[in-house]
């Protein structure tokens, strides 16, 4: 019988990395409940709550005293590029060749 076995410390796909004034932060796994949470502050930013901006990175890198320091055009790029990648991923792919490189063998 078919079986698949979800194992939620593995991925296929790579992490999503942000550089914010030379550090790396790497976005956290999201739930349903938080993309709920990242709707709803969407829709609180939208009105004009700023903090709504910030608390929605906030749940995408966790708290960090930079995220303070950005403009709401760099939240929003940032948050602009977390979203698309999260729905357009980049799948890690082992042994392939790089451009130009002959296909590996079997």
């Amino acid at each position: 019988m078919p079986r698949f076995v979800l194992e939620t410390e593995k991925s296929l796909f790579e992490p999503i990395e942000v550089e914010i004034k030379g550090k790396v932060y790497v976005a956290k796994s999201i739930s349903r409940d938080d993309w709920r949470k990242i709707a709803e502050l969407d829709k609180e930013a939208e009105k004009g709550n700023l903090d709504a901006a910030y608390e929605r990175l906030e749940l995408i890198i966790g708290k960090h005293k930079v995220i303070d320091t950005l403009t709401l055009a760099e939240l929003g790029a940032i948050t602009n590029f977390f979203v698309m990648s999260t729905f357009s991923p980049t799948k890690i792919e082992k042994n392939l060749p790089g451009p130009g490189e002959e296909k590996l063998q079997p």
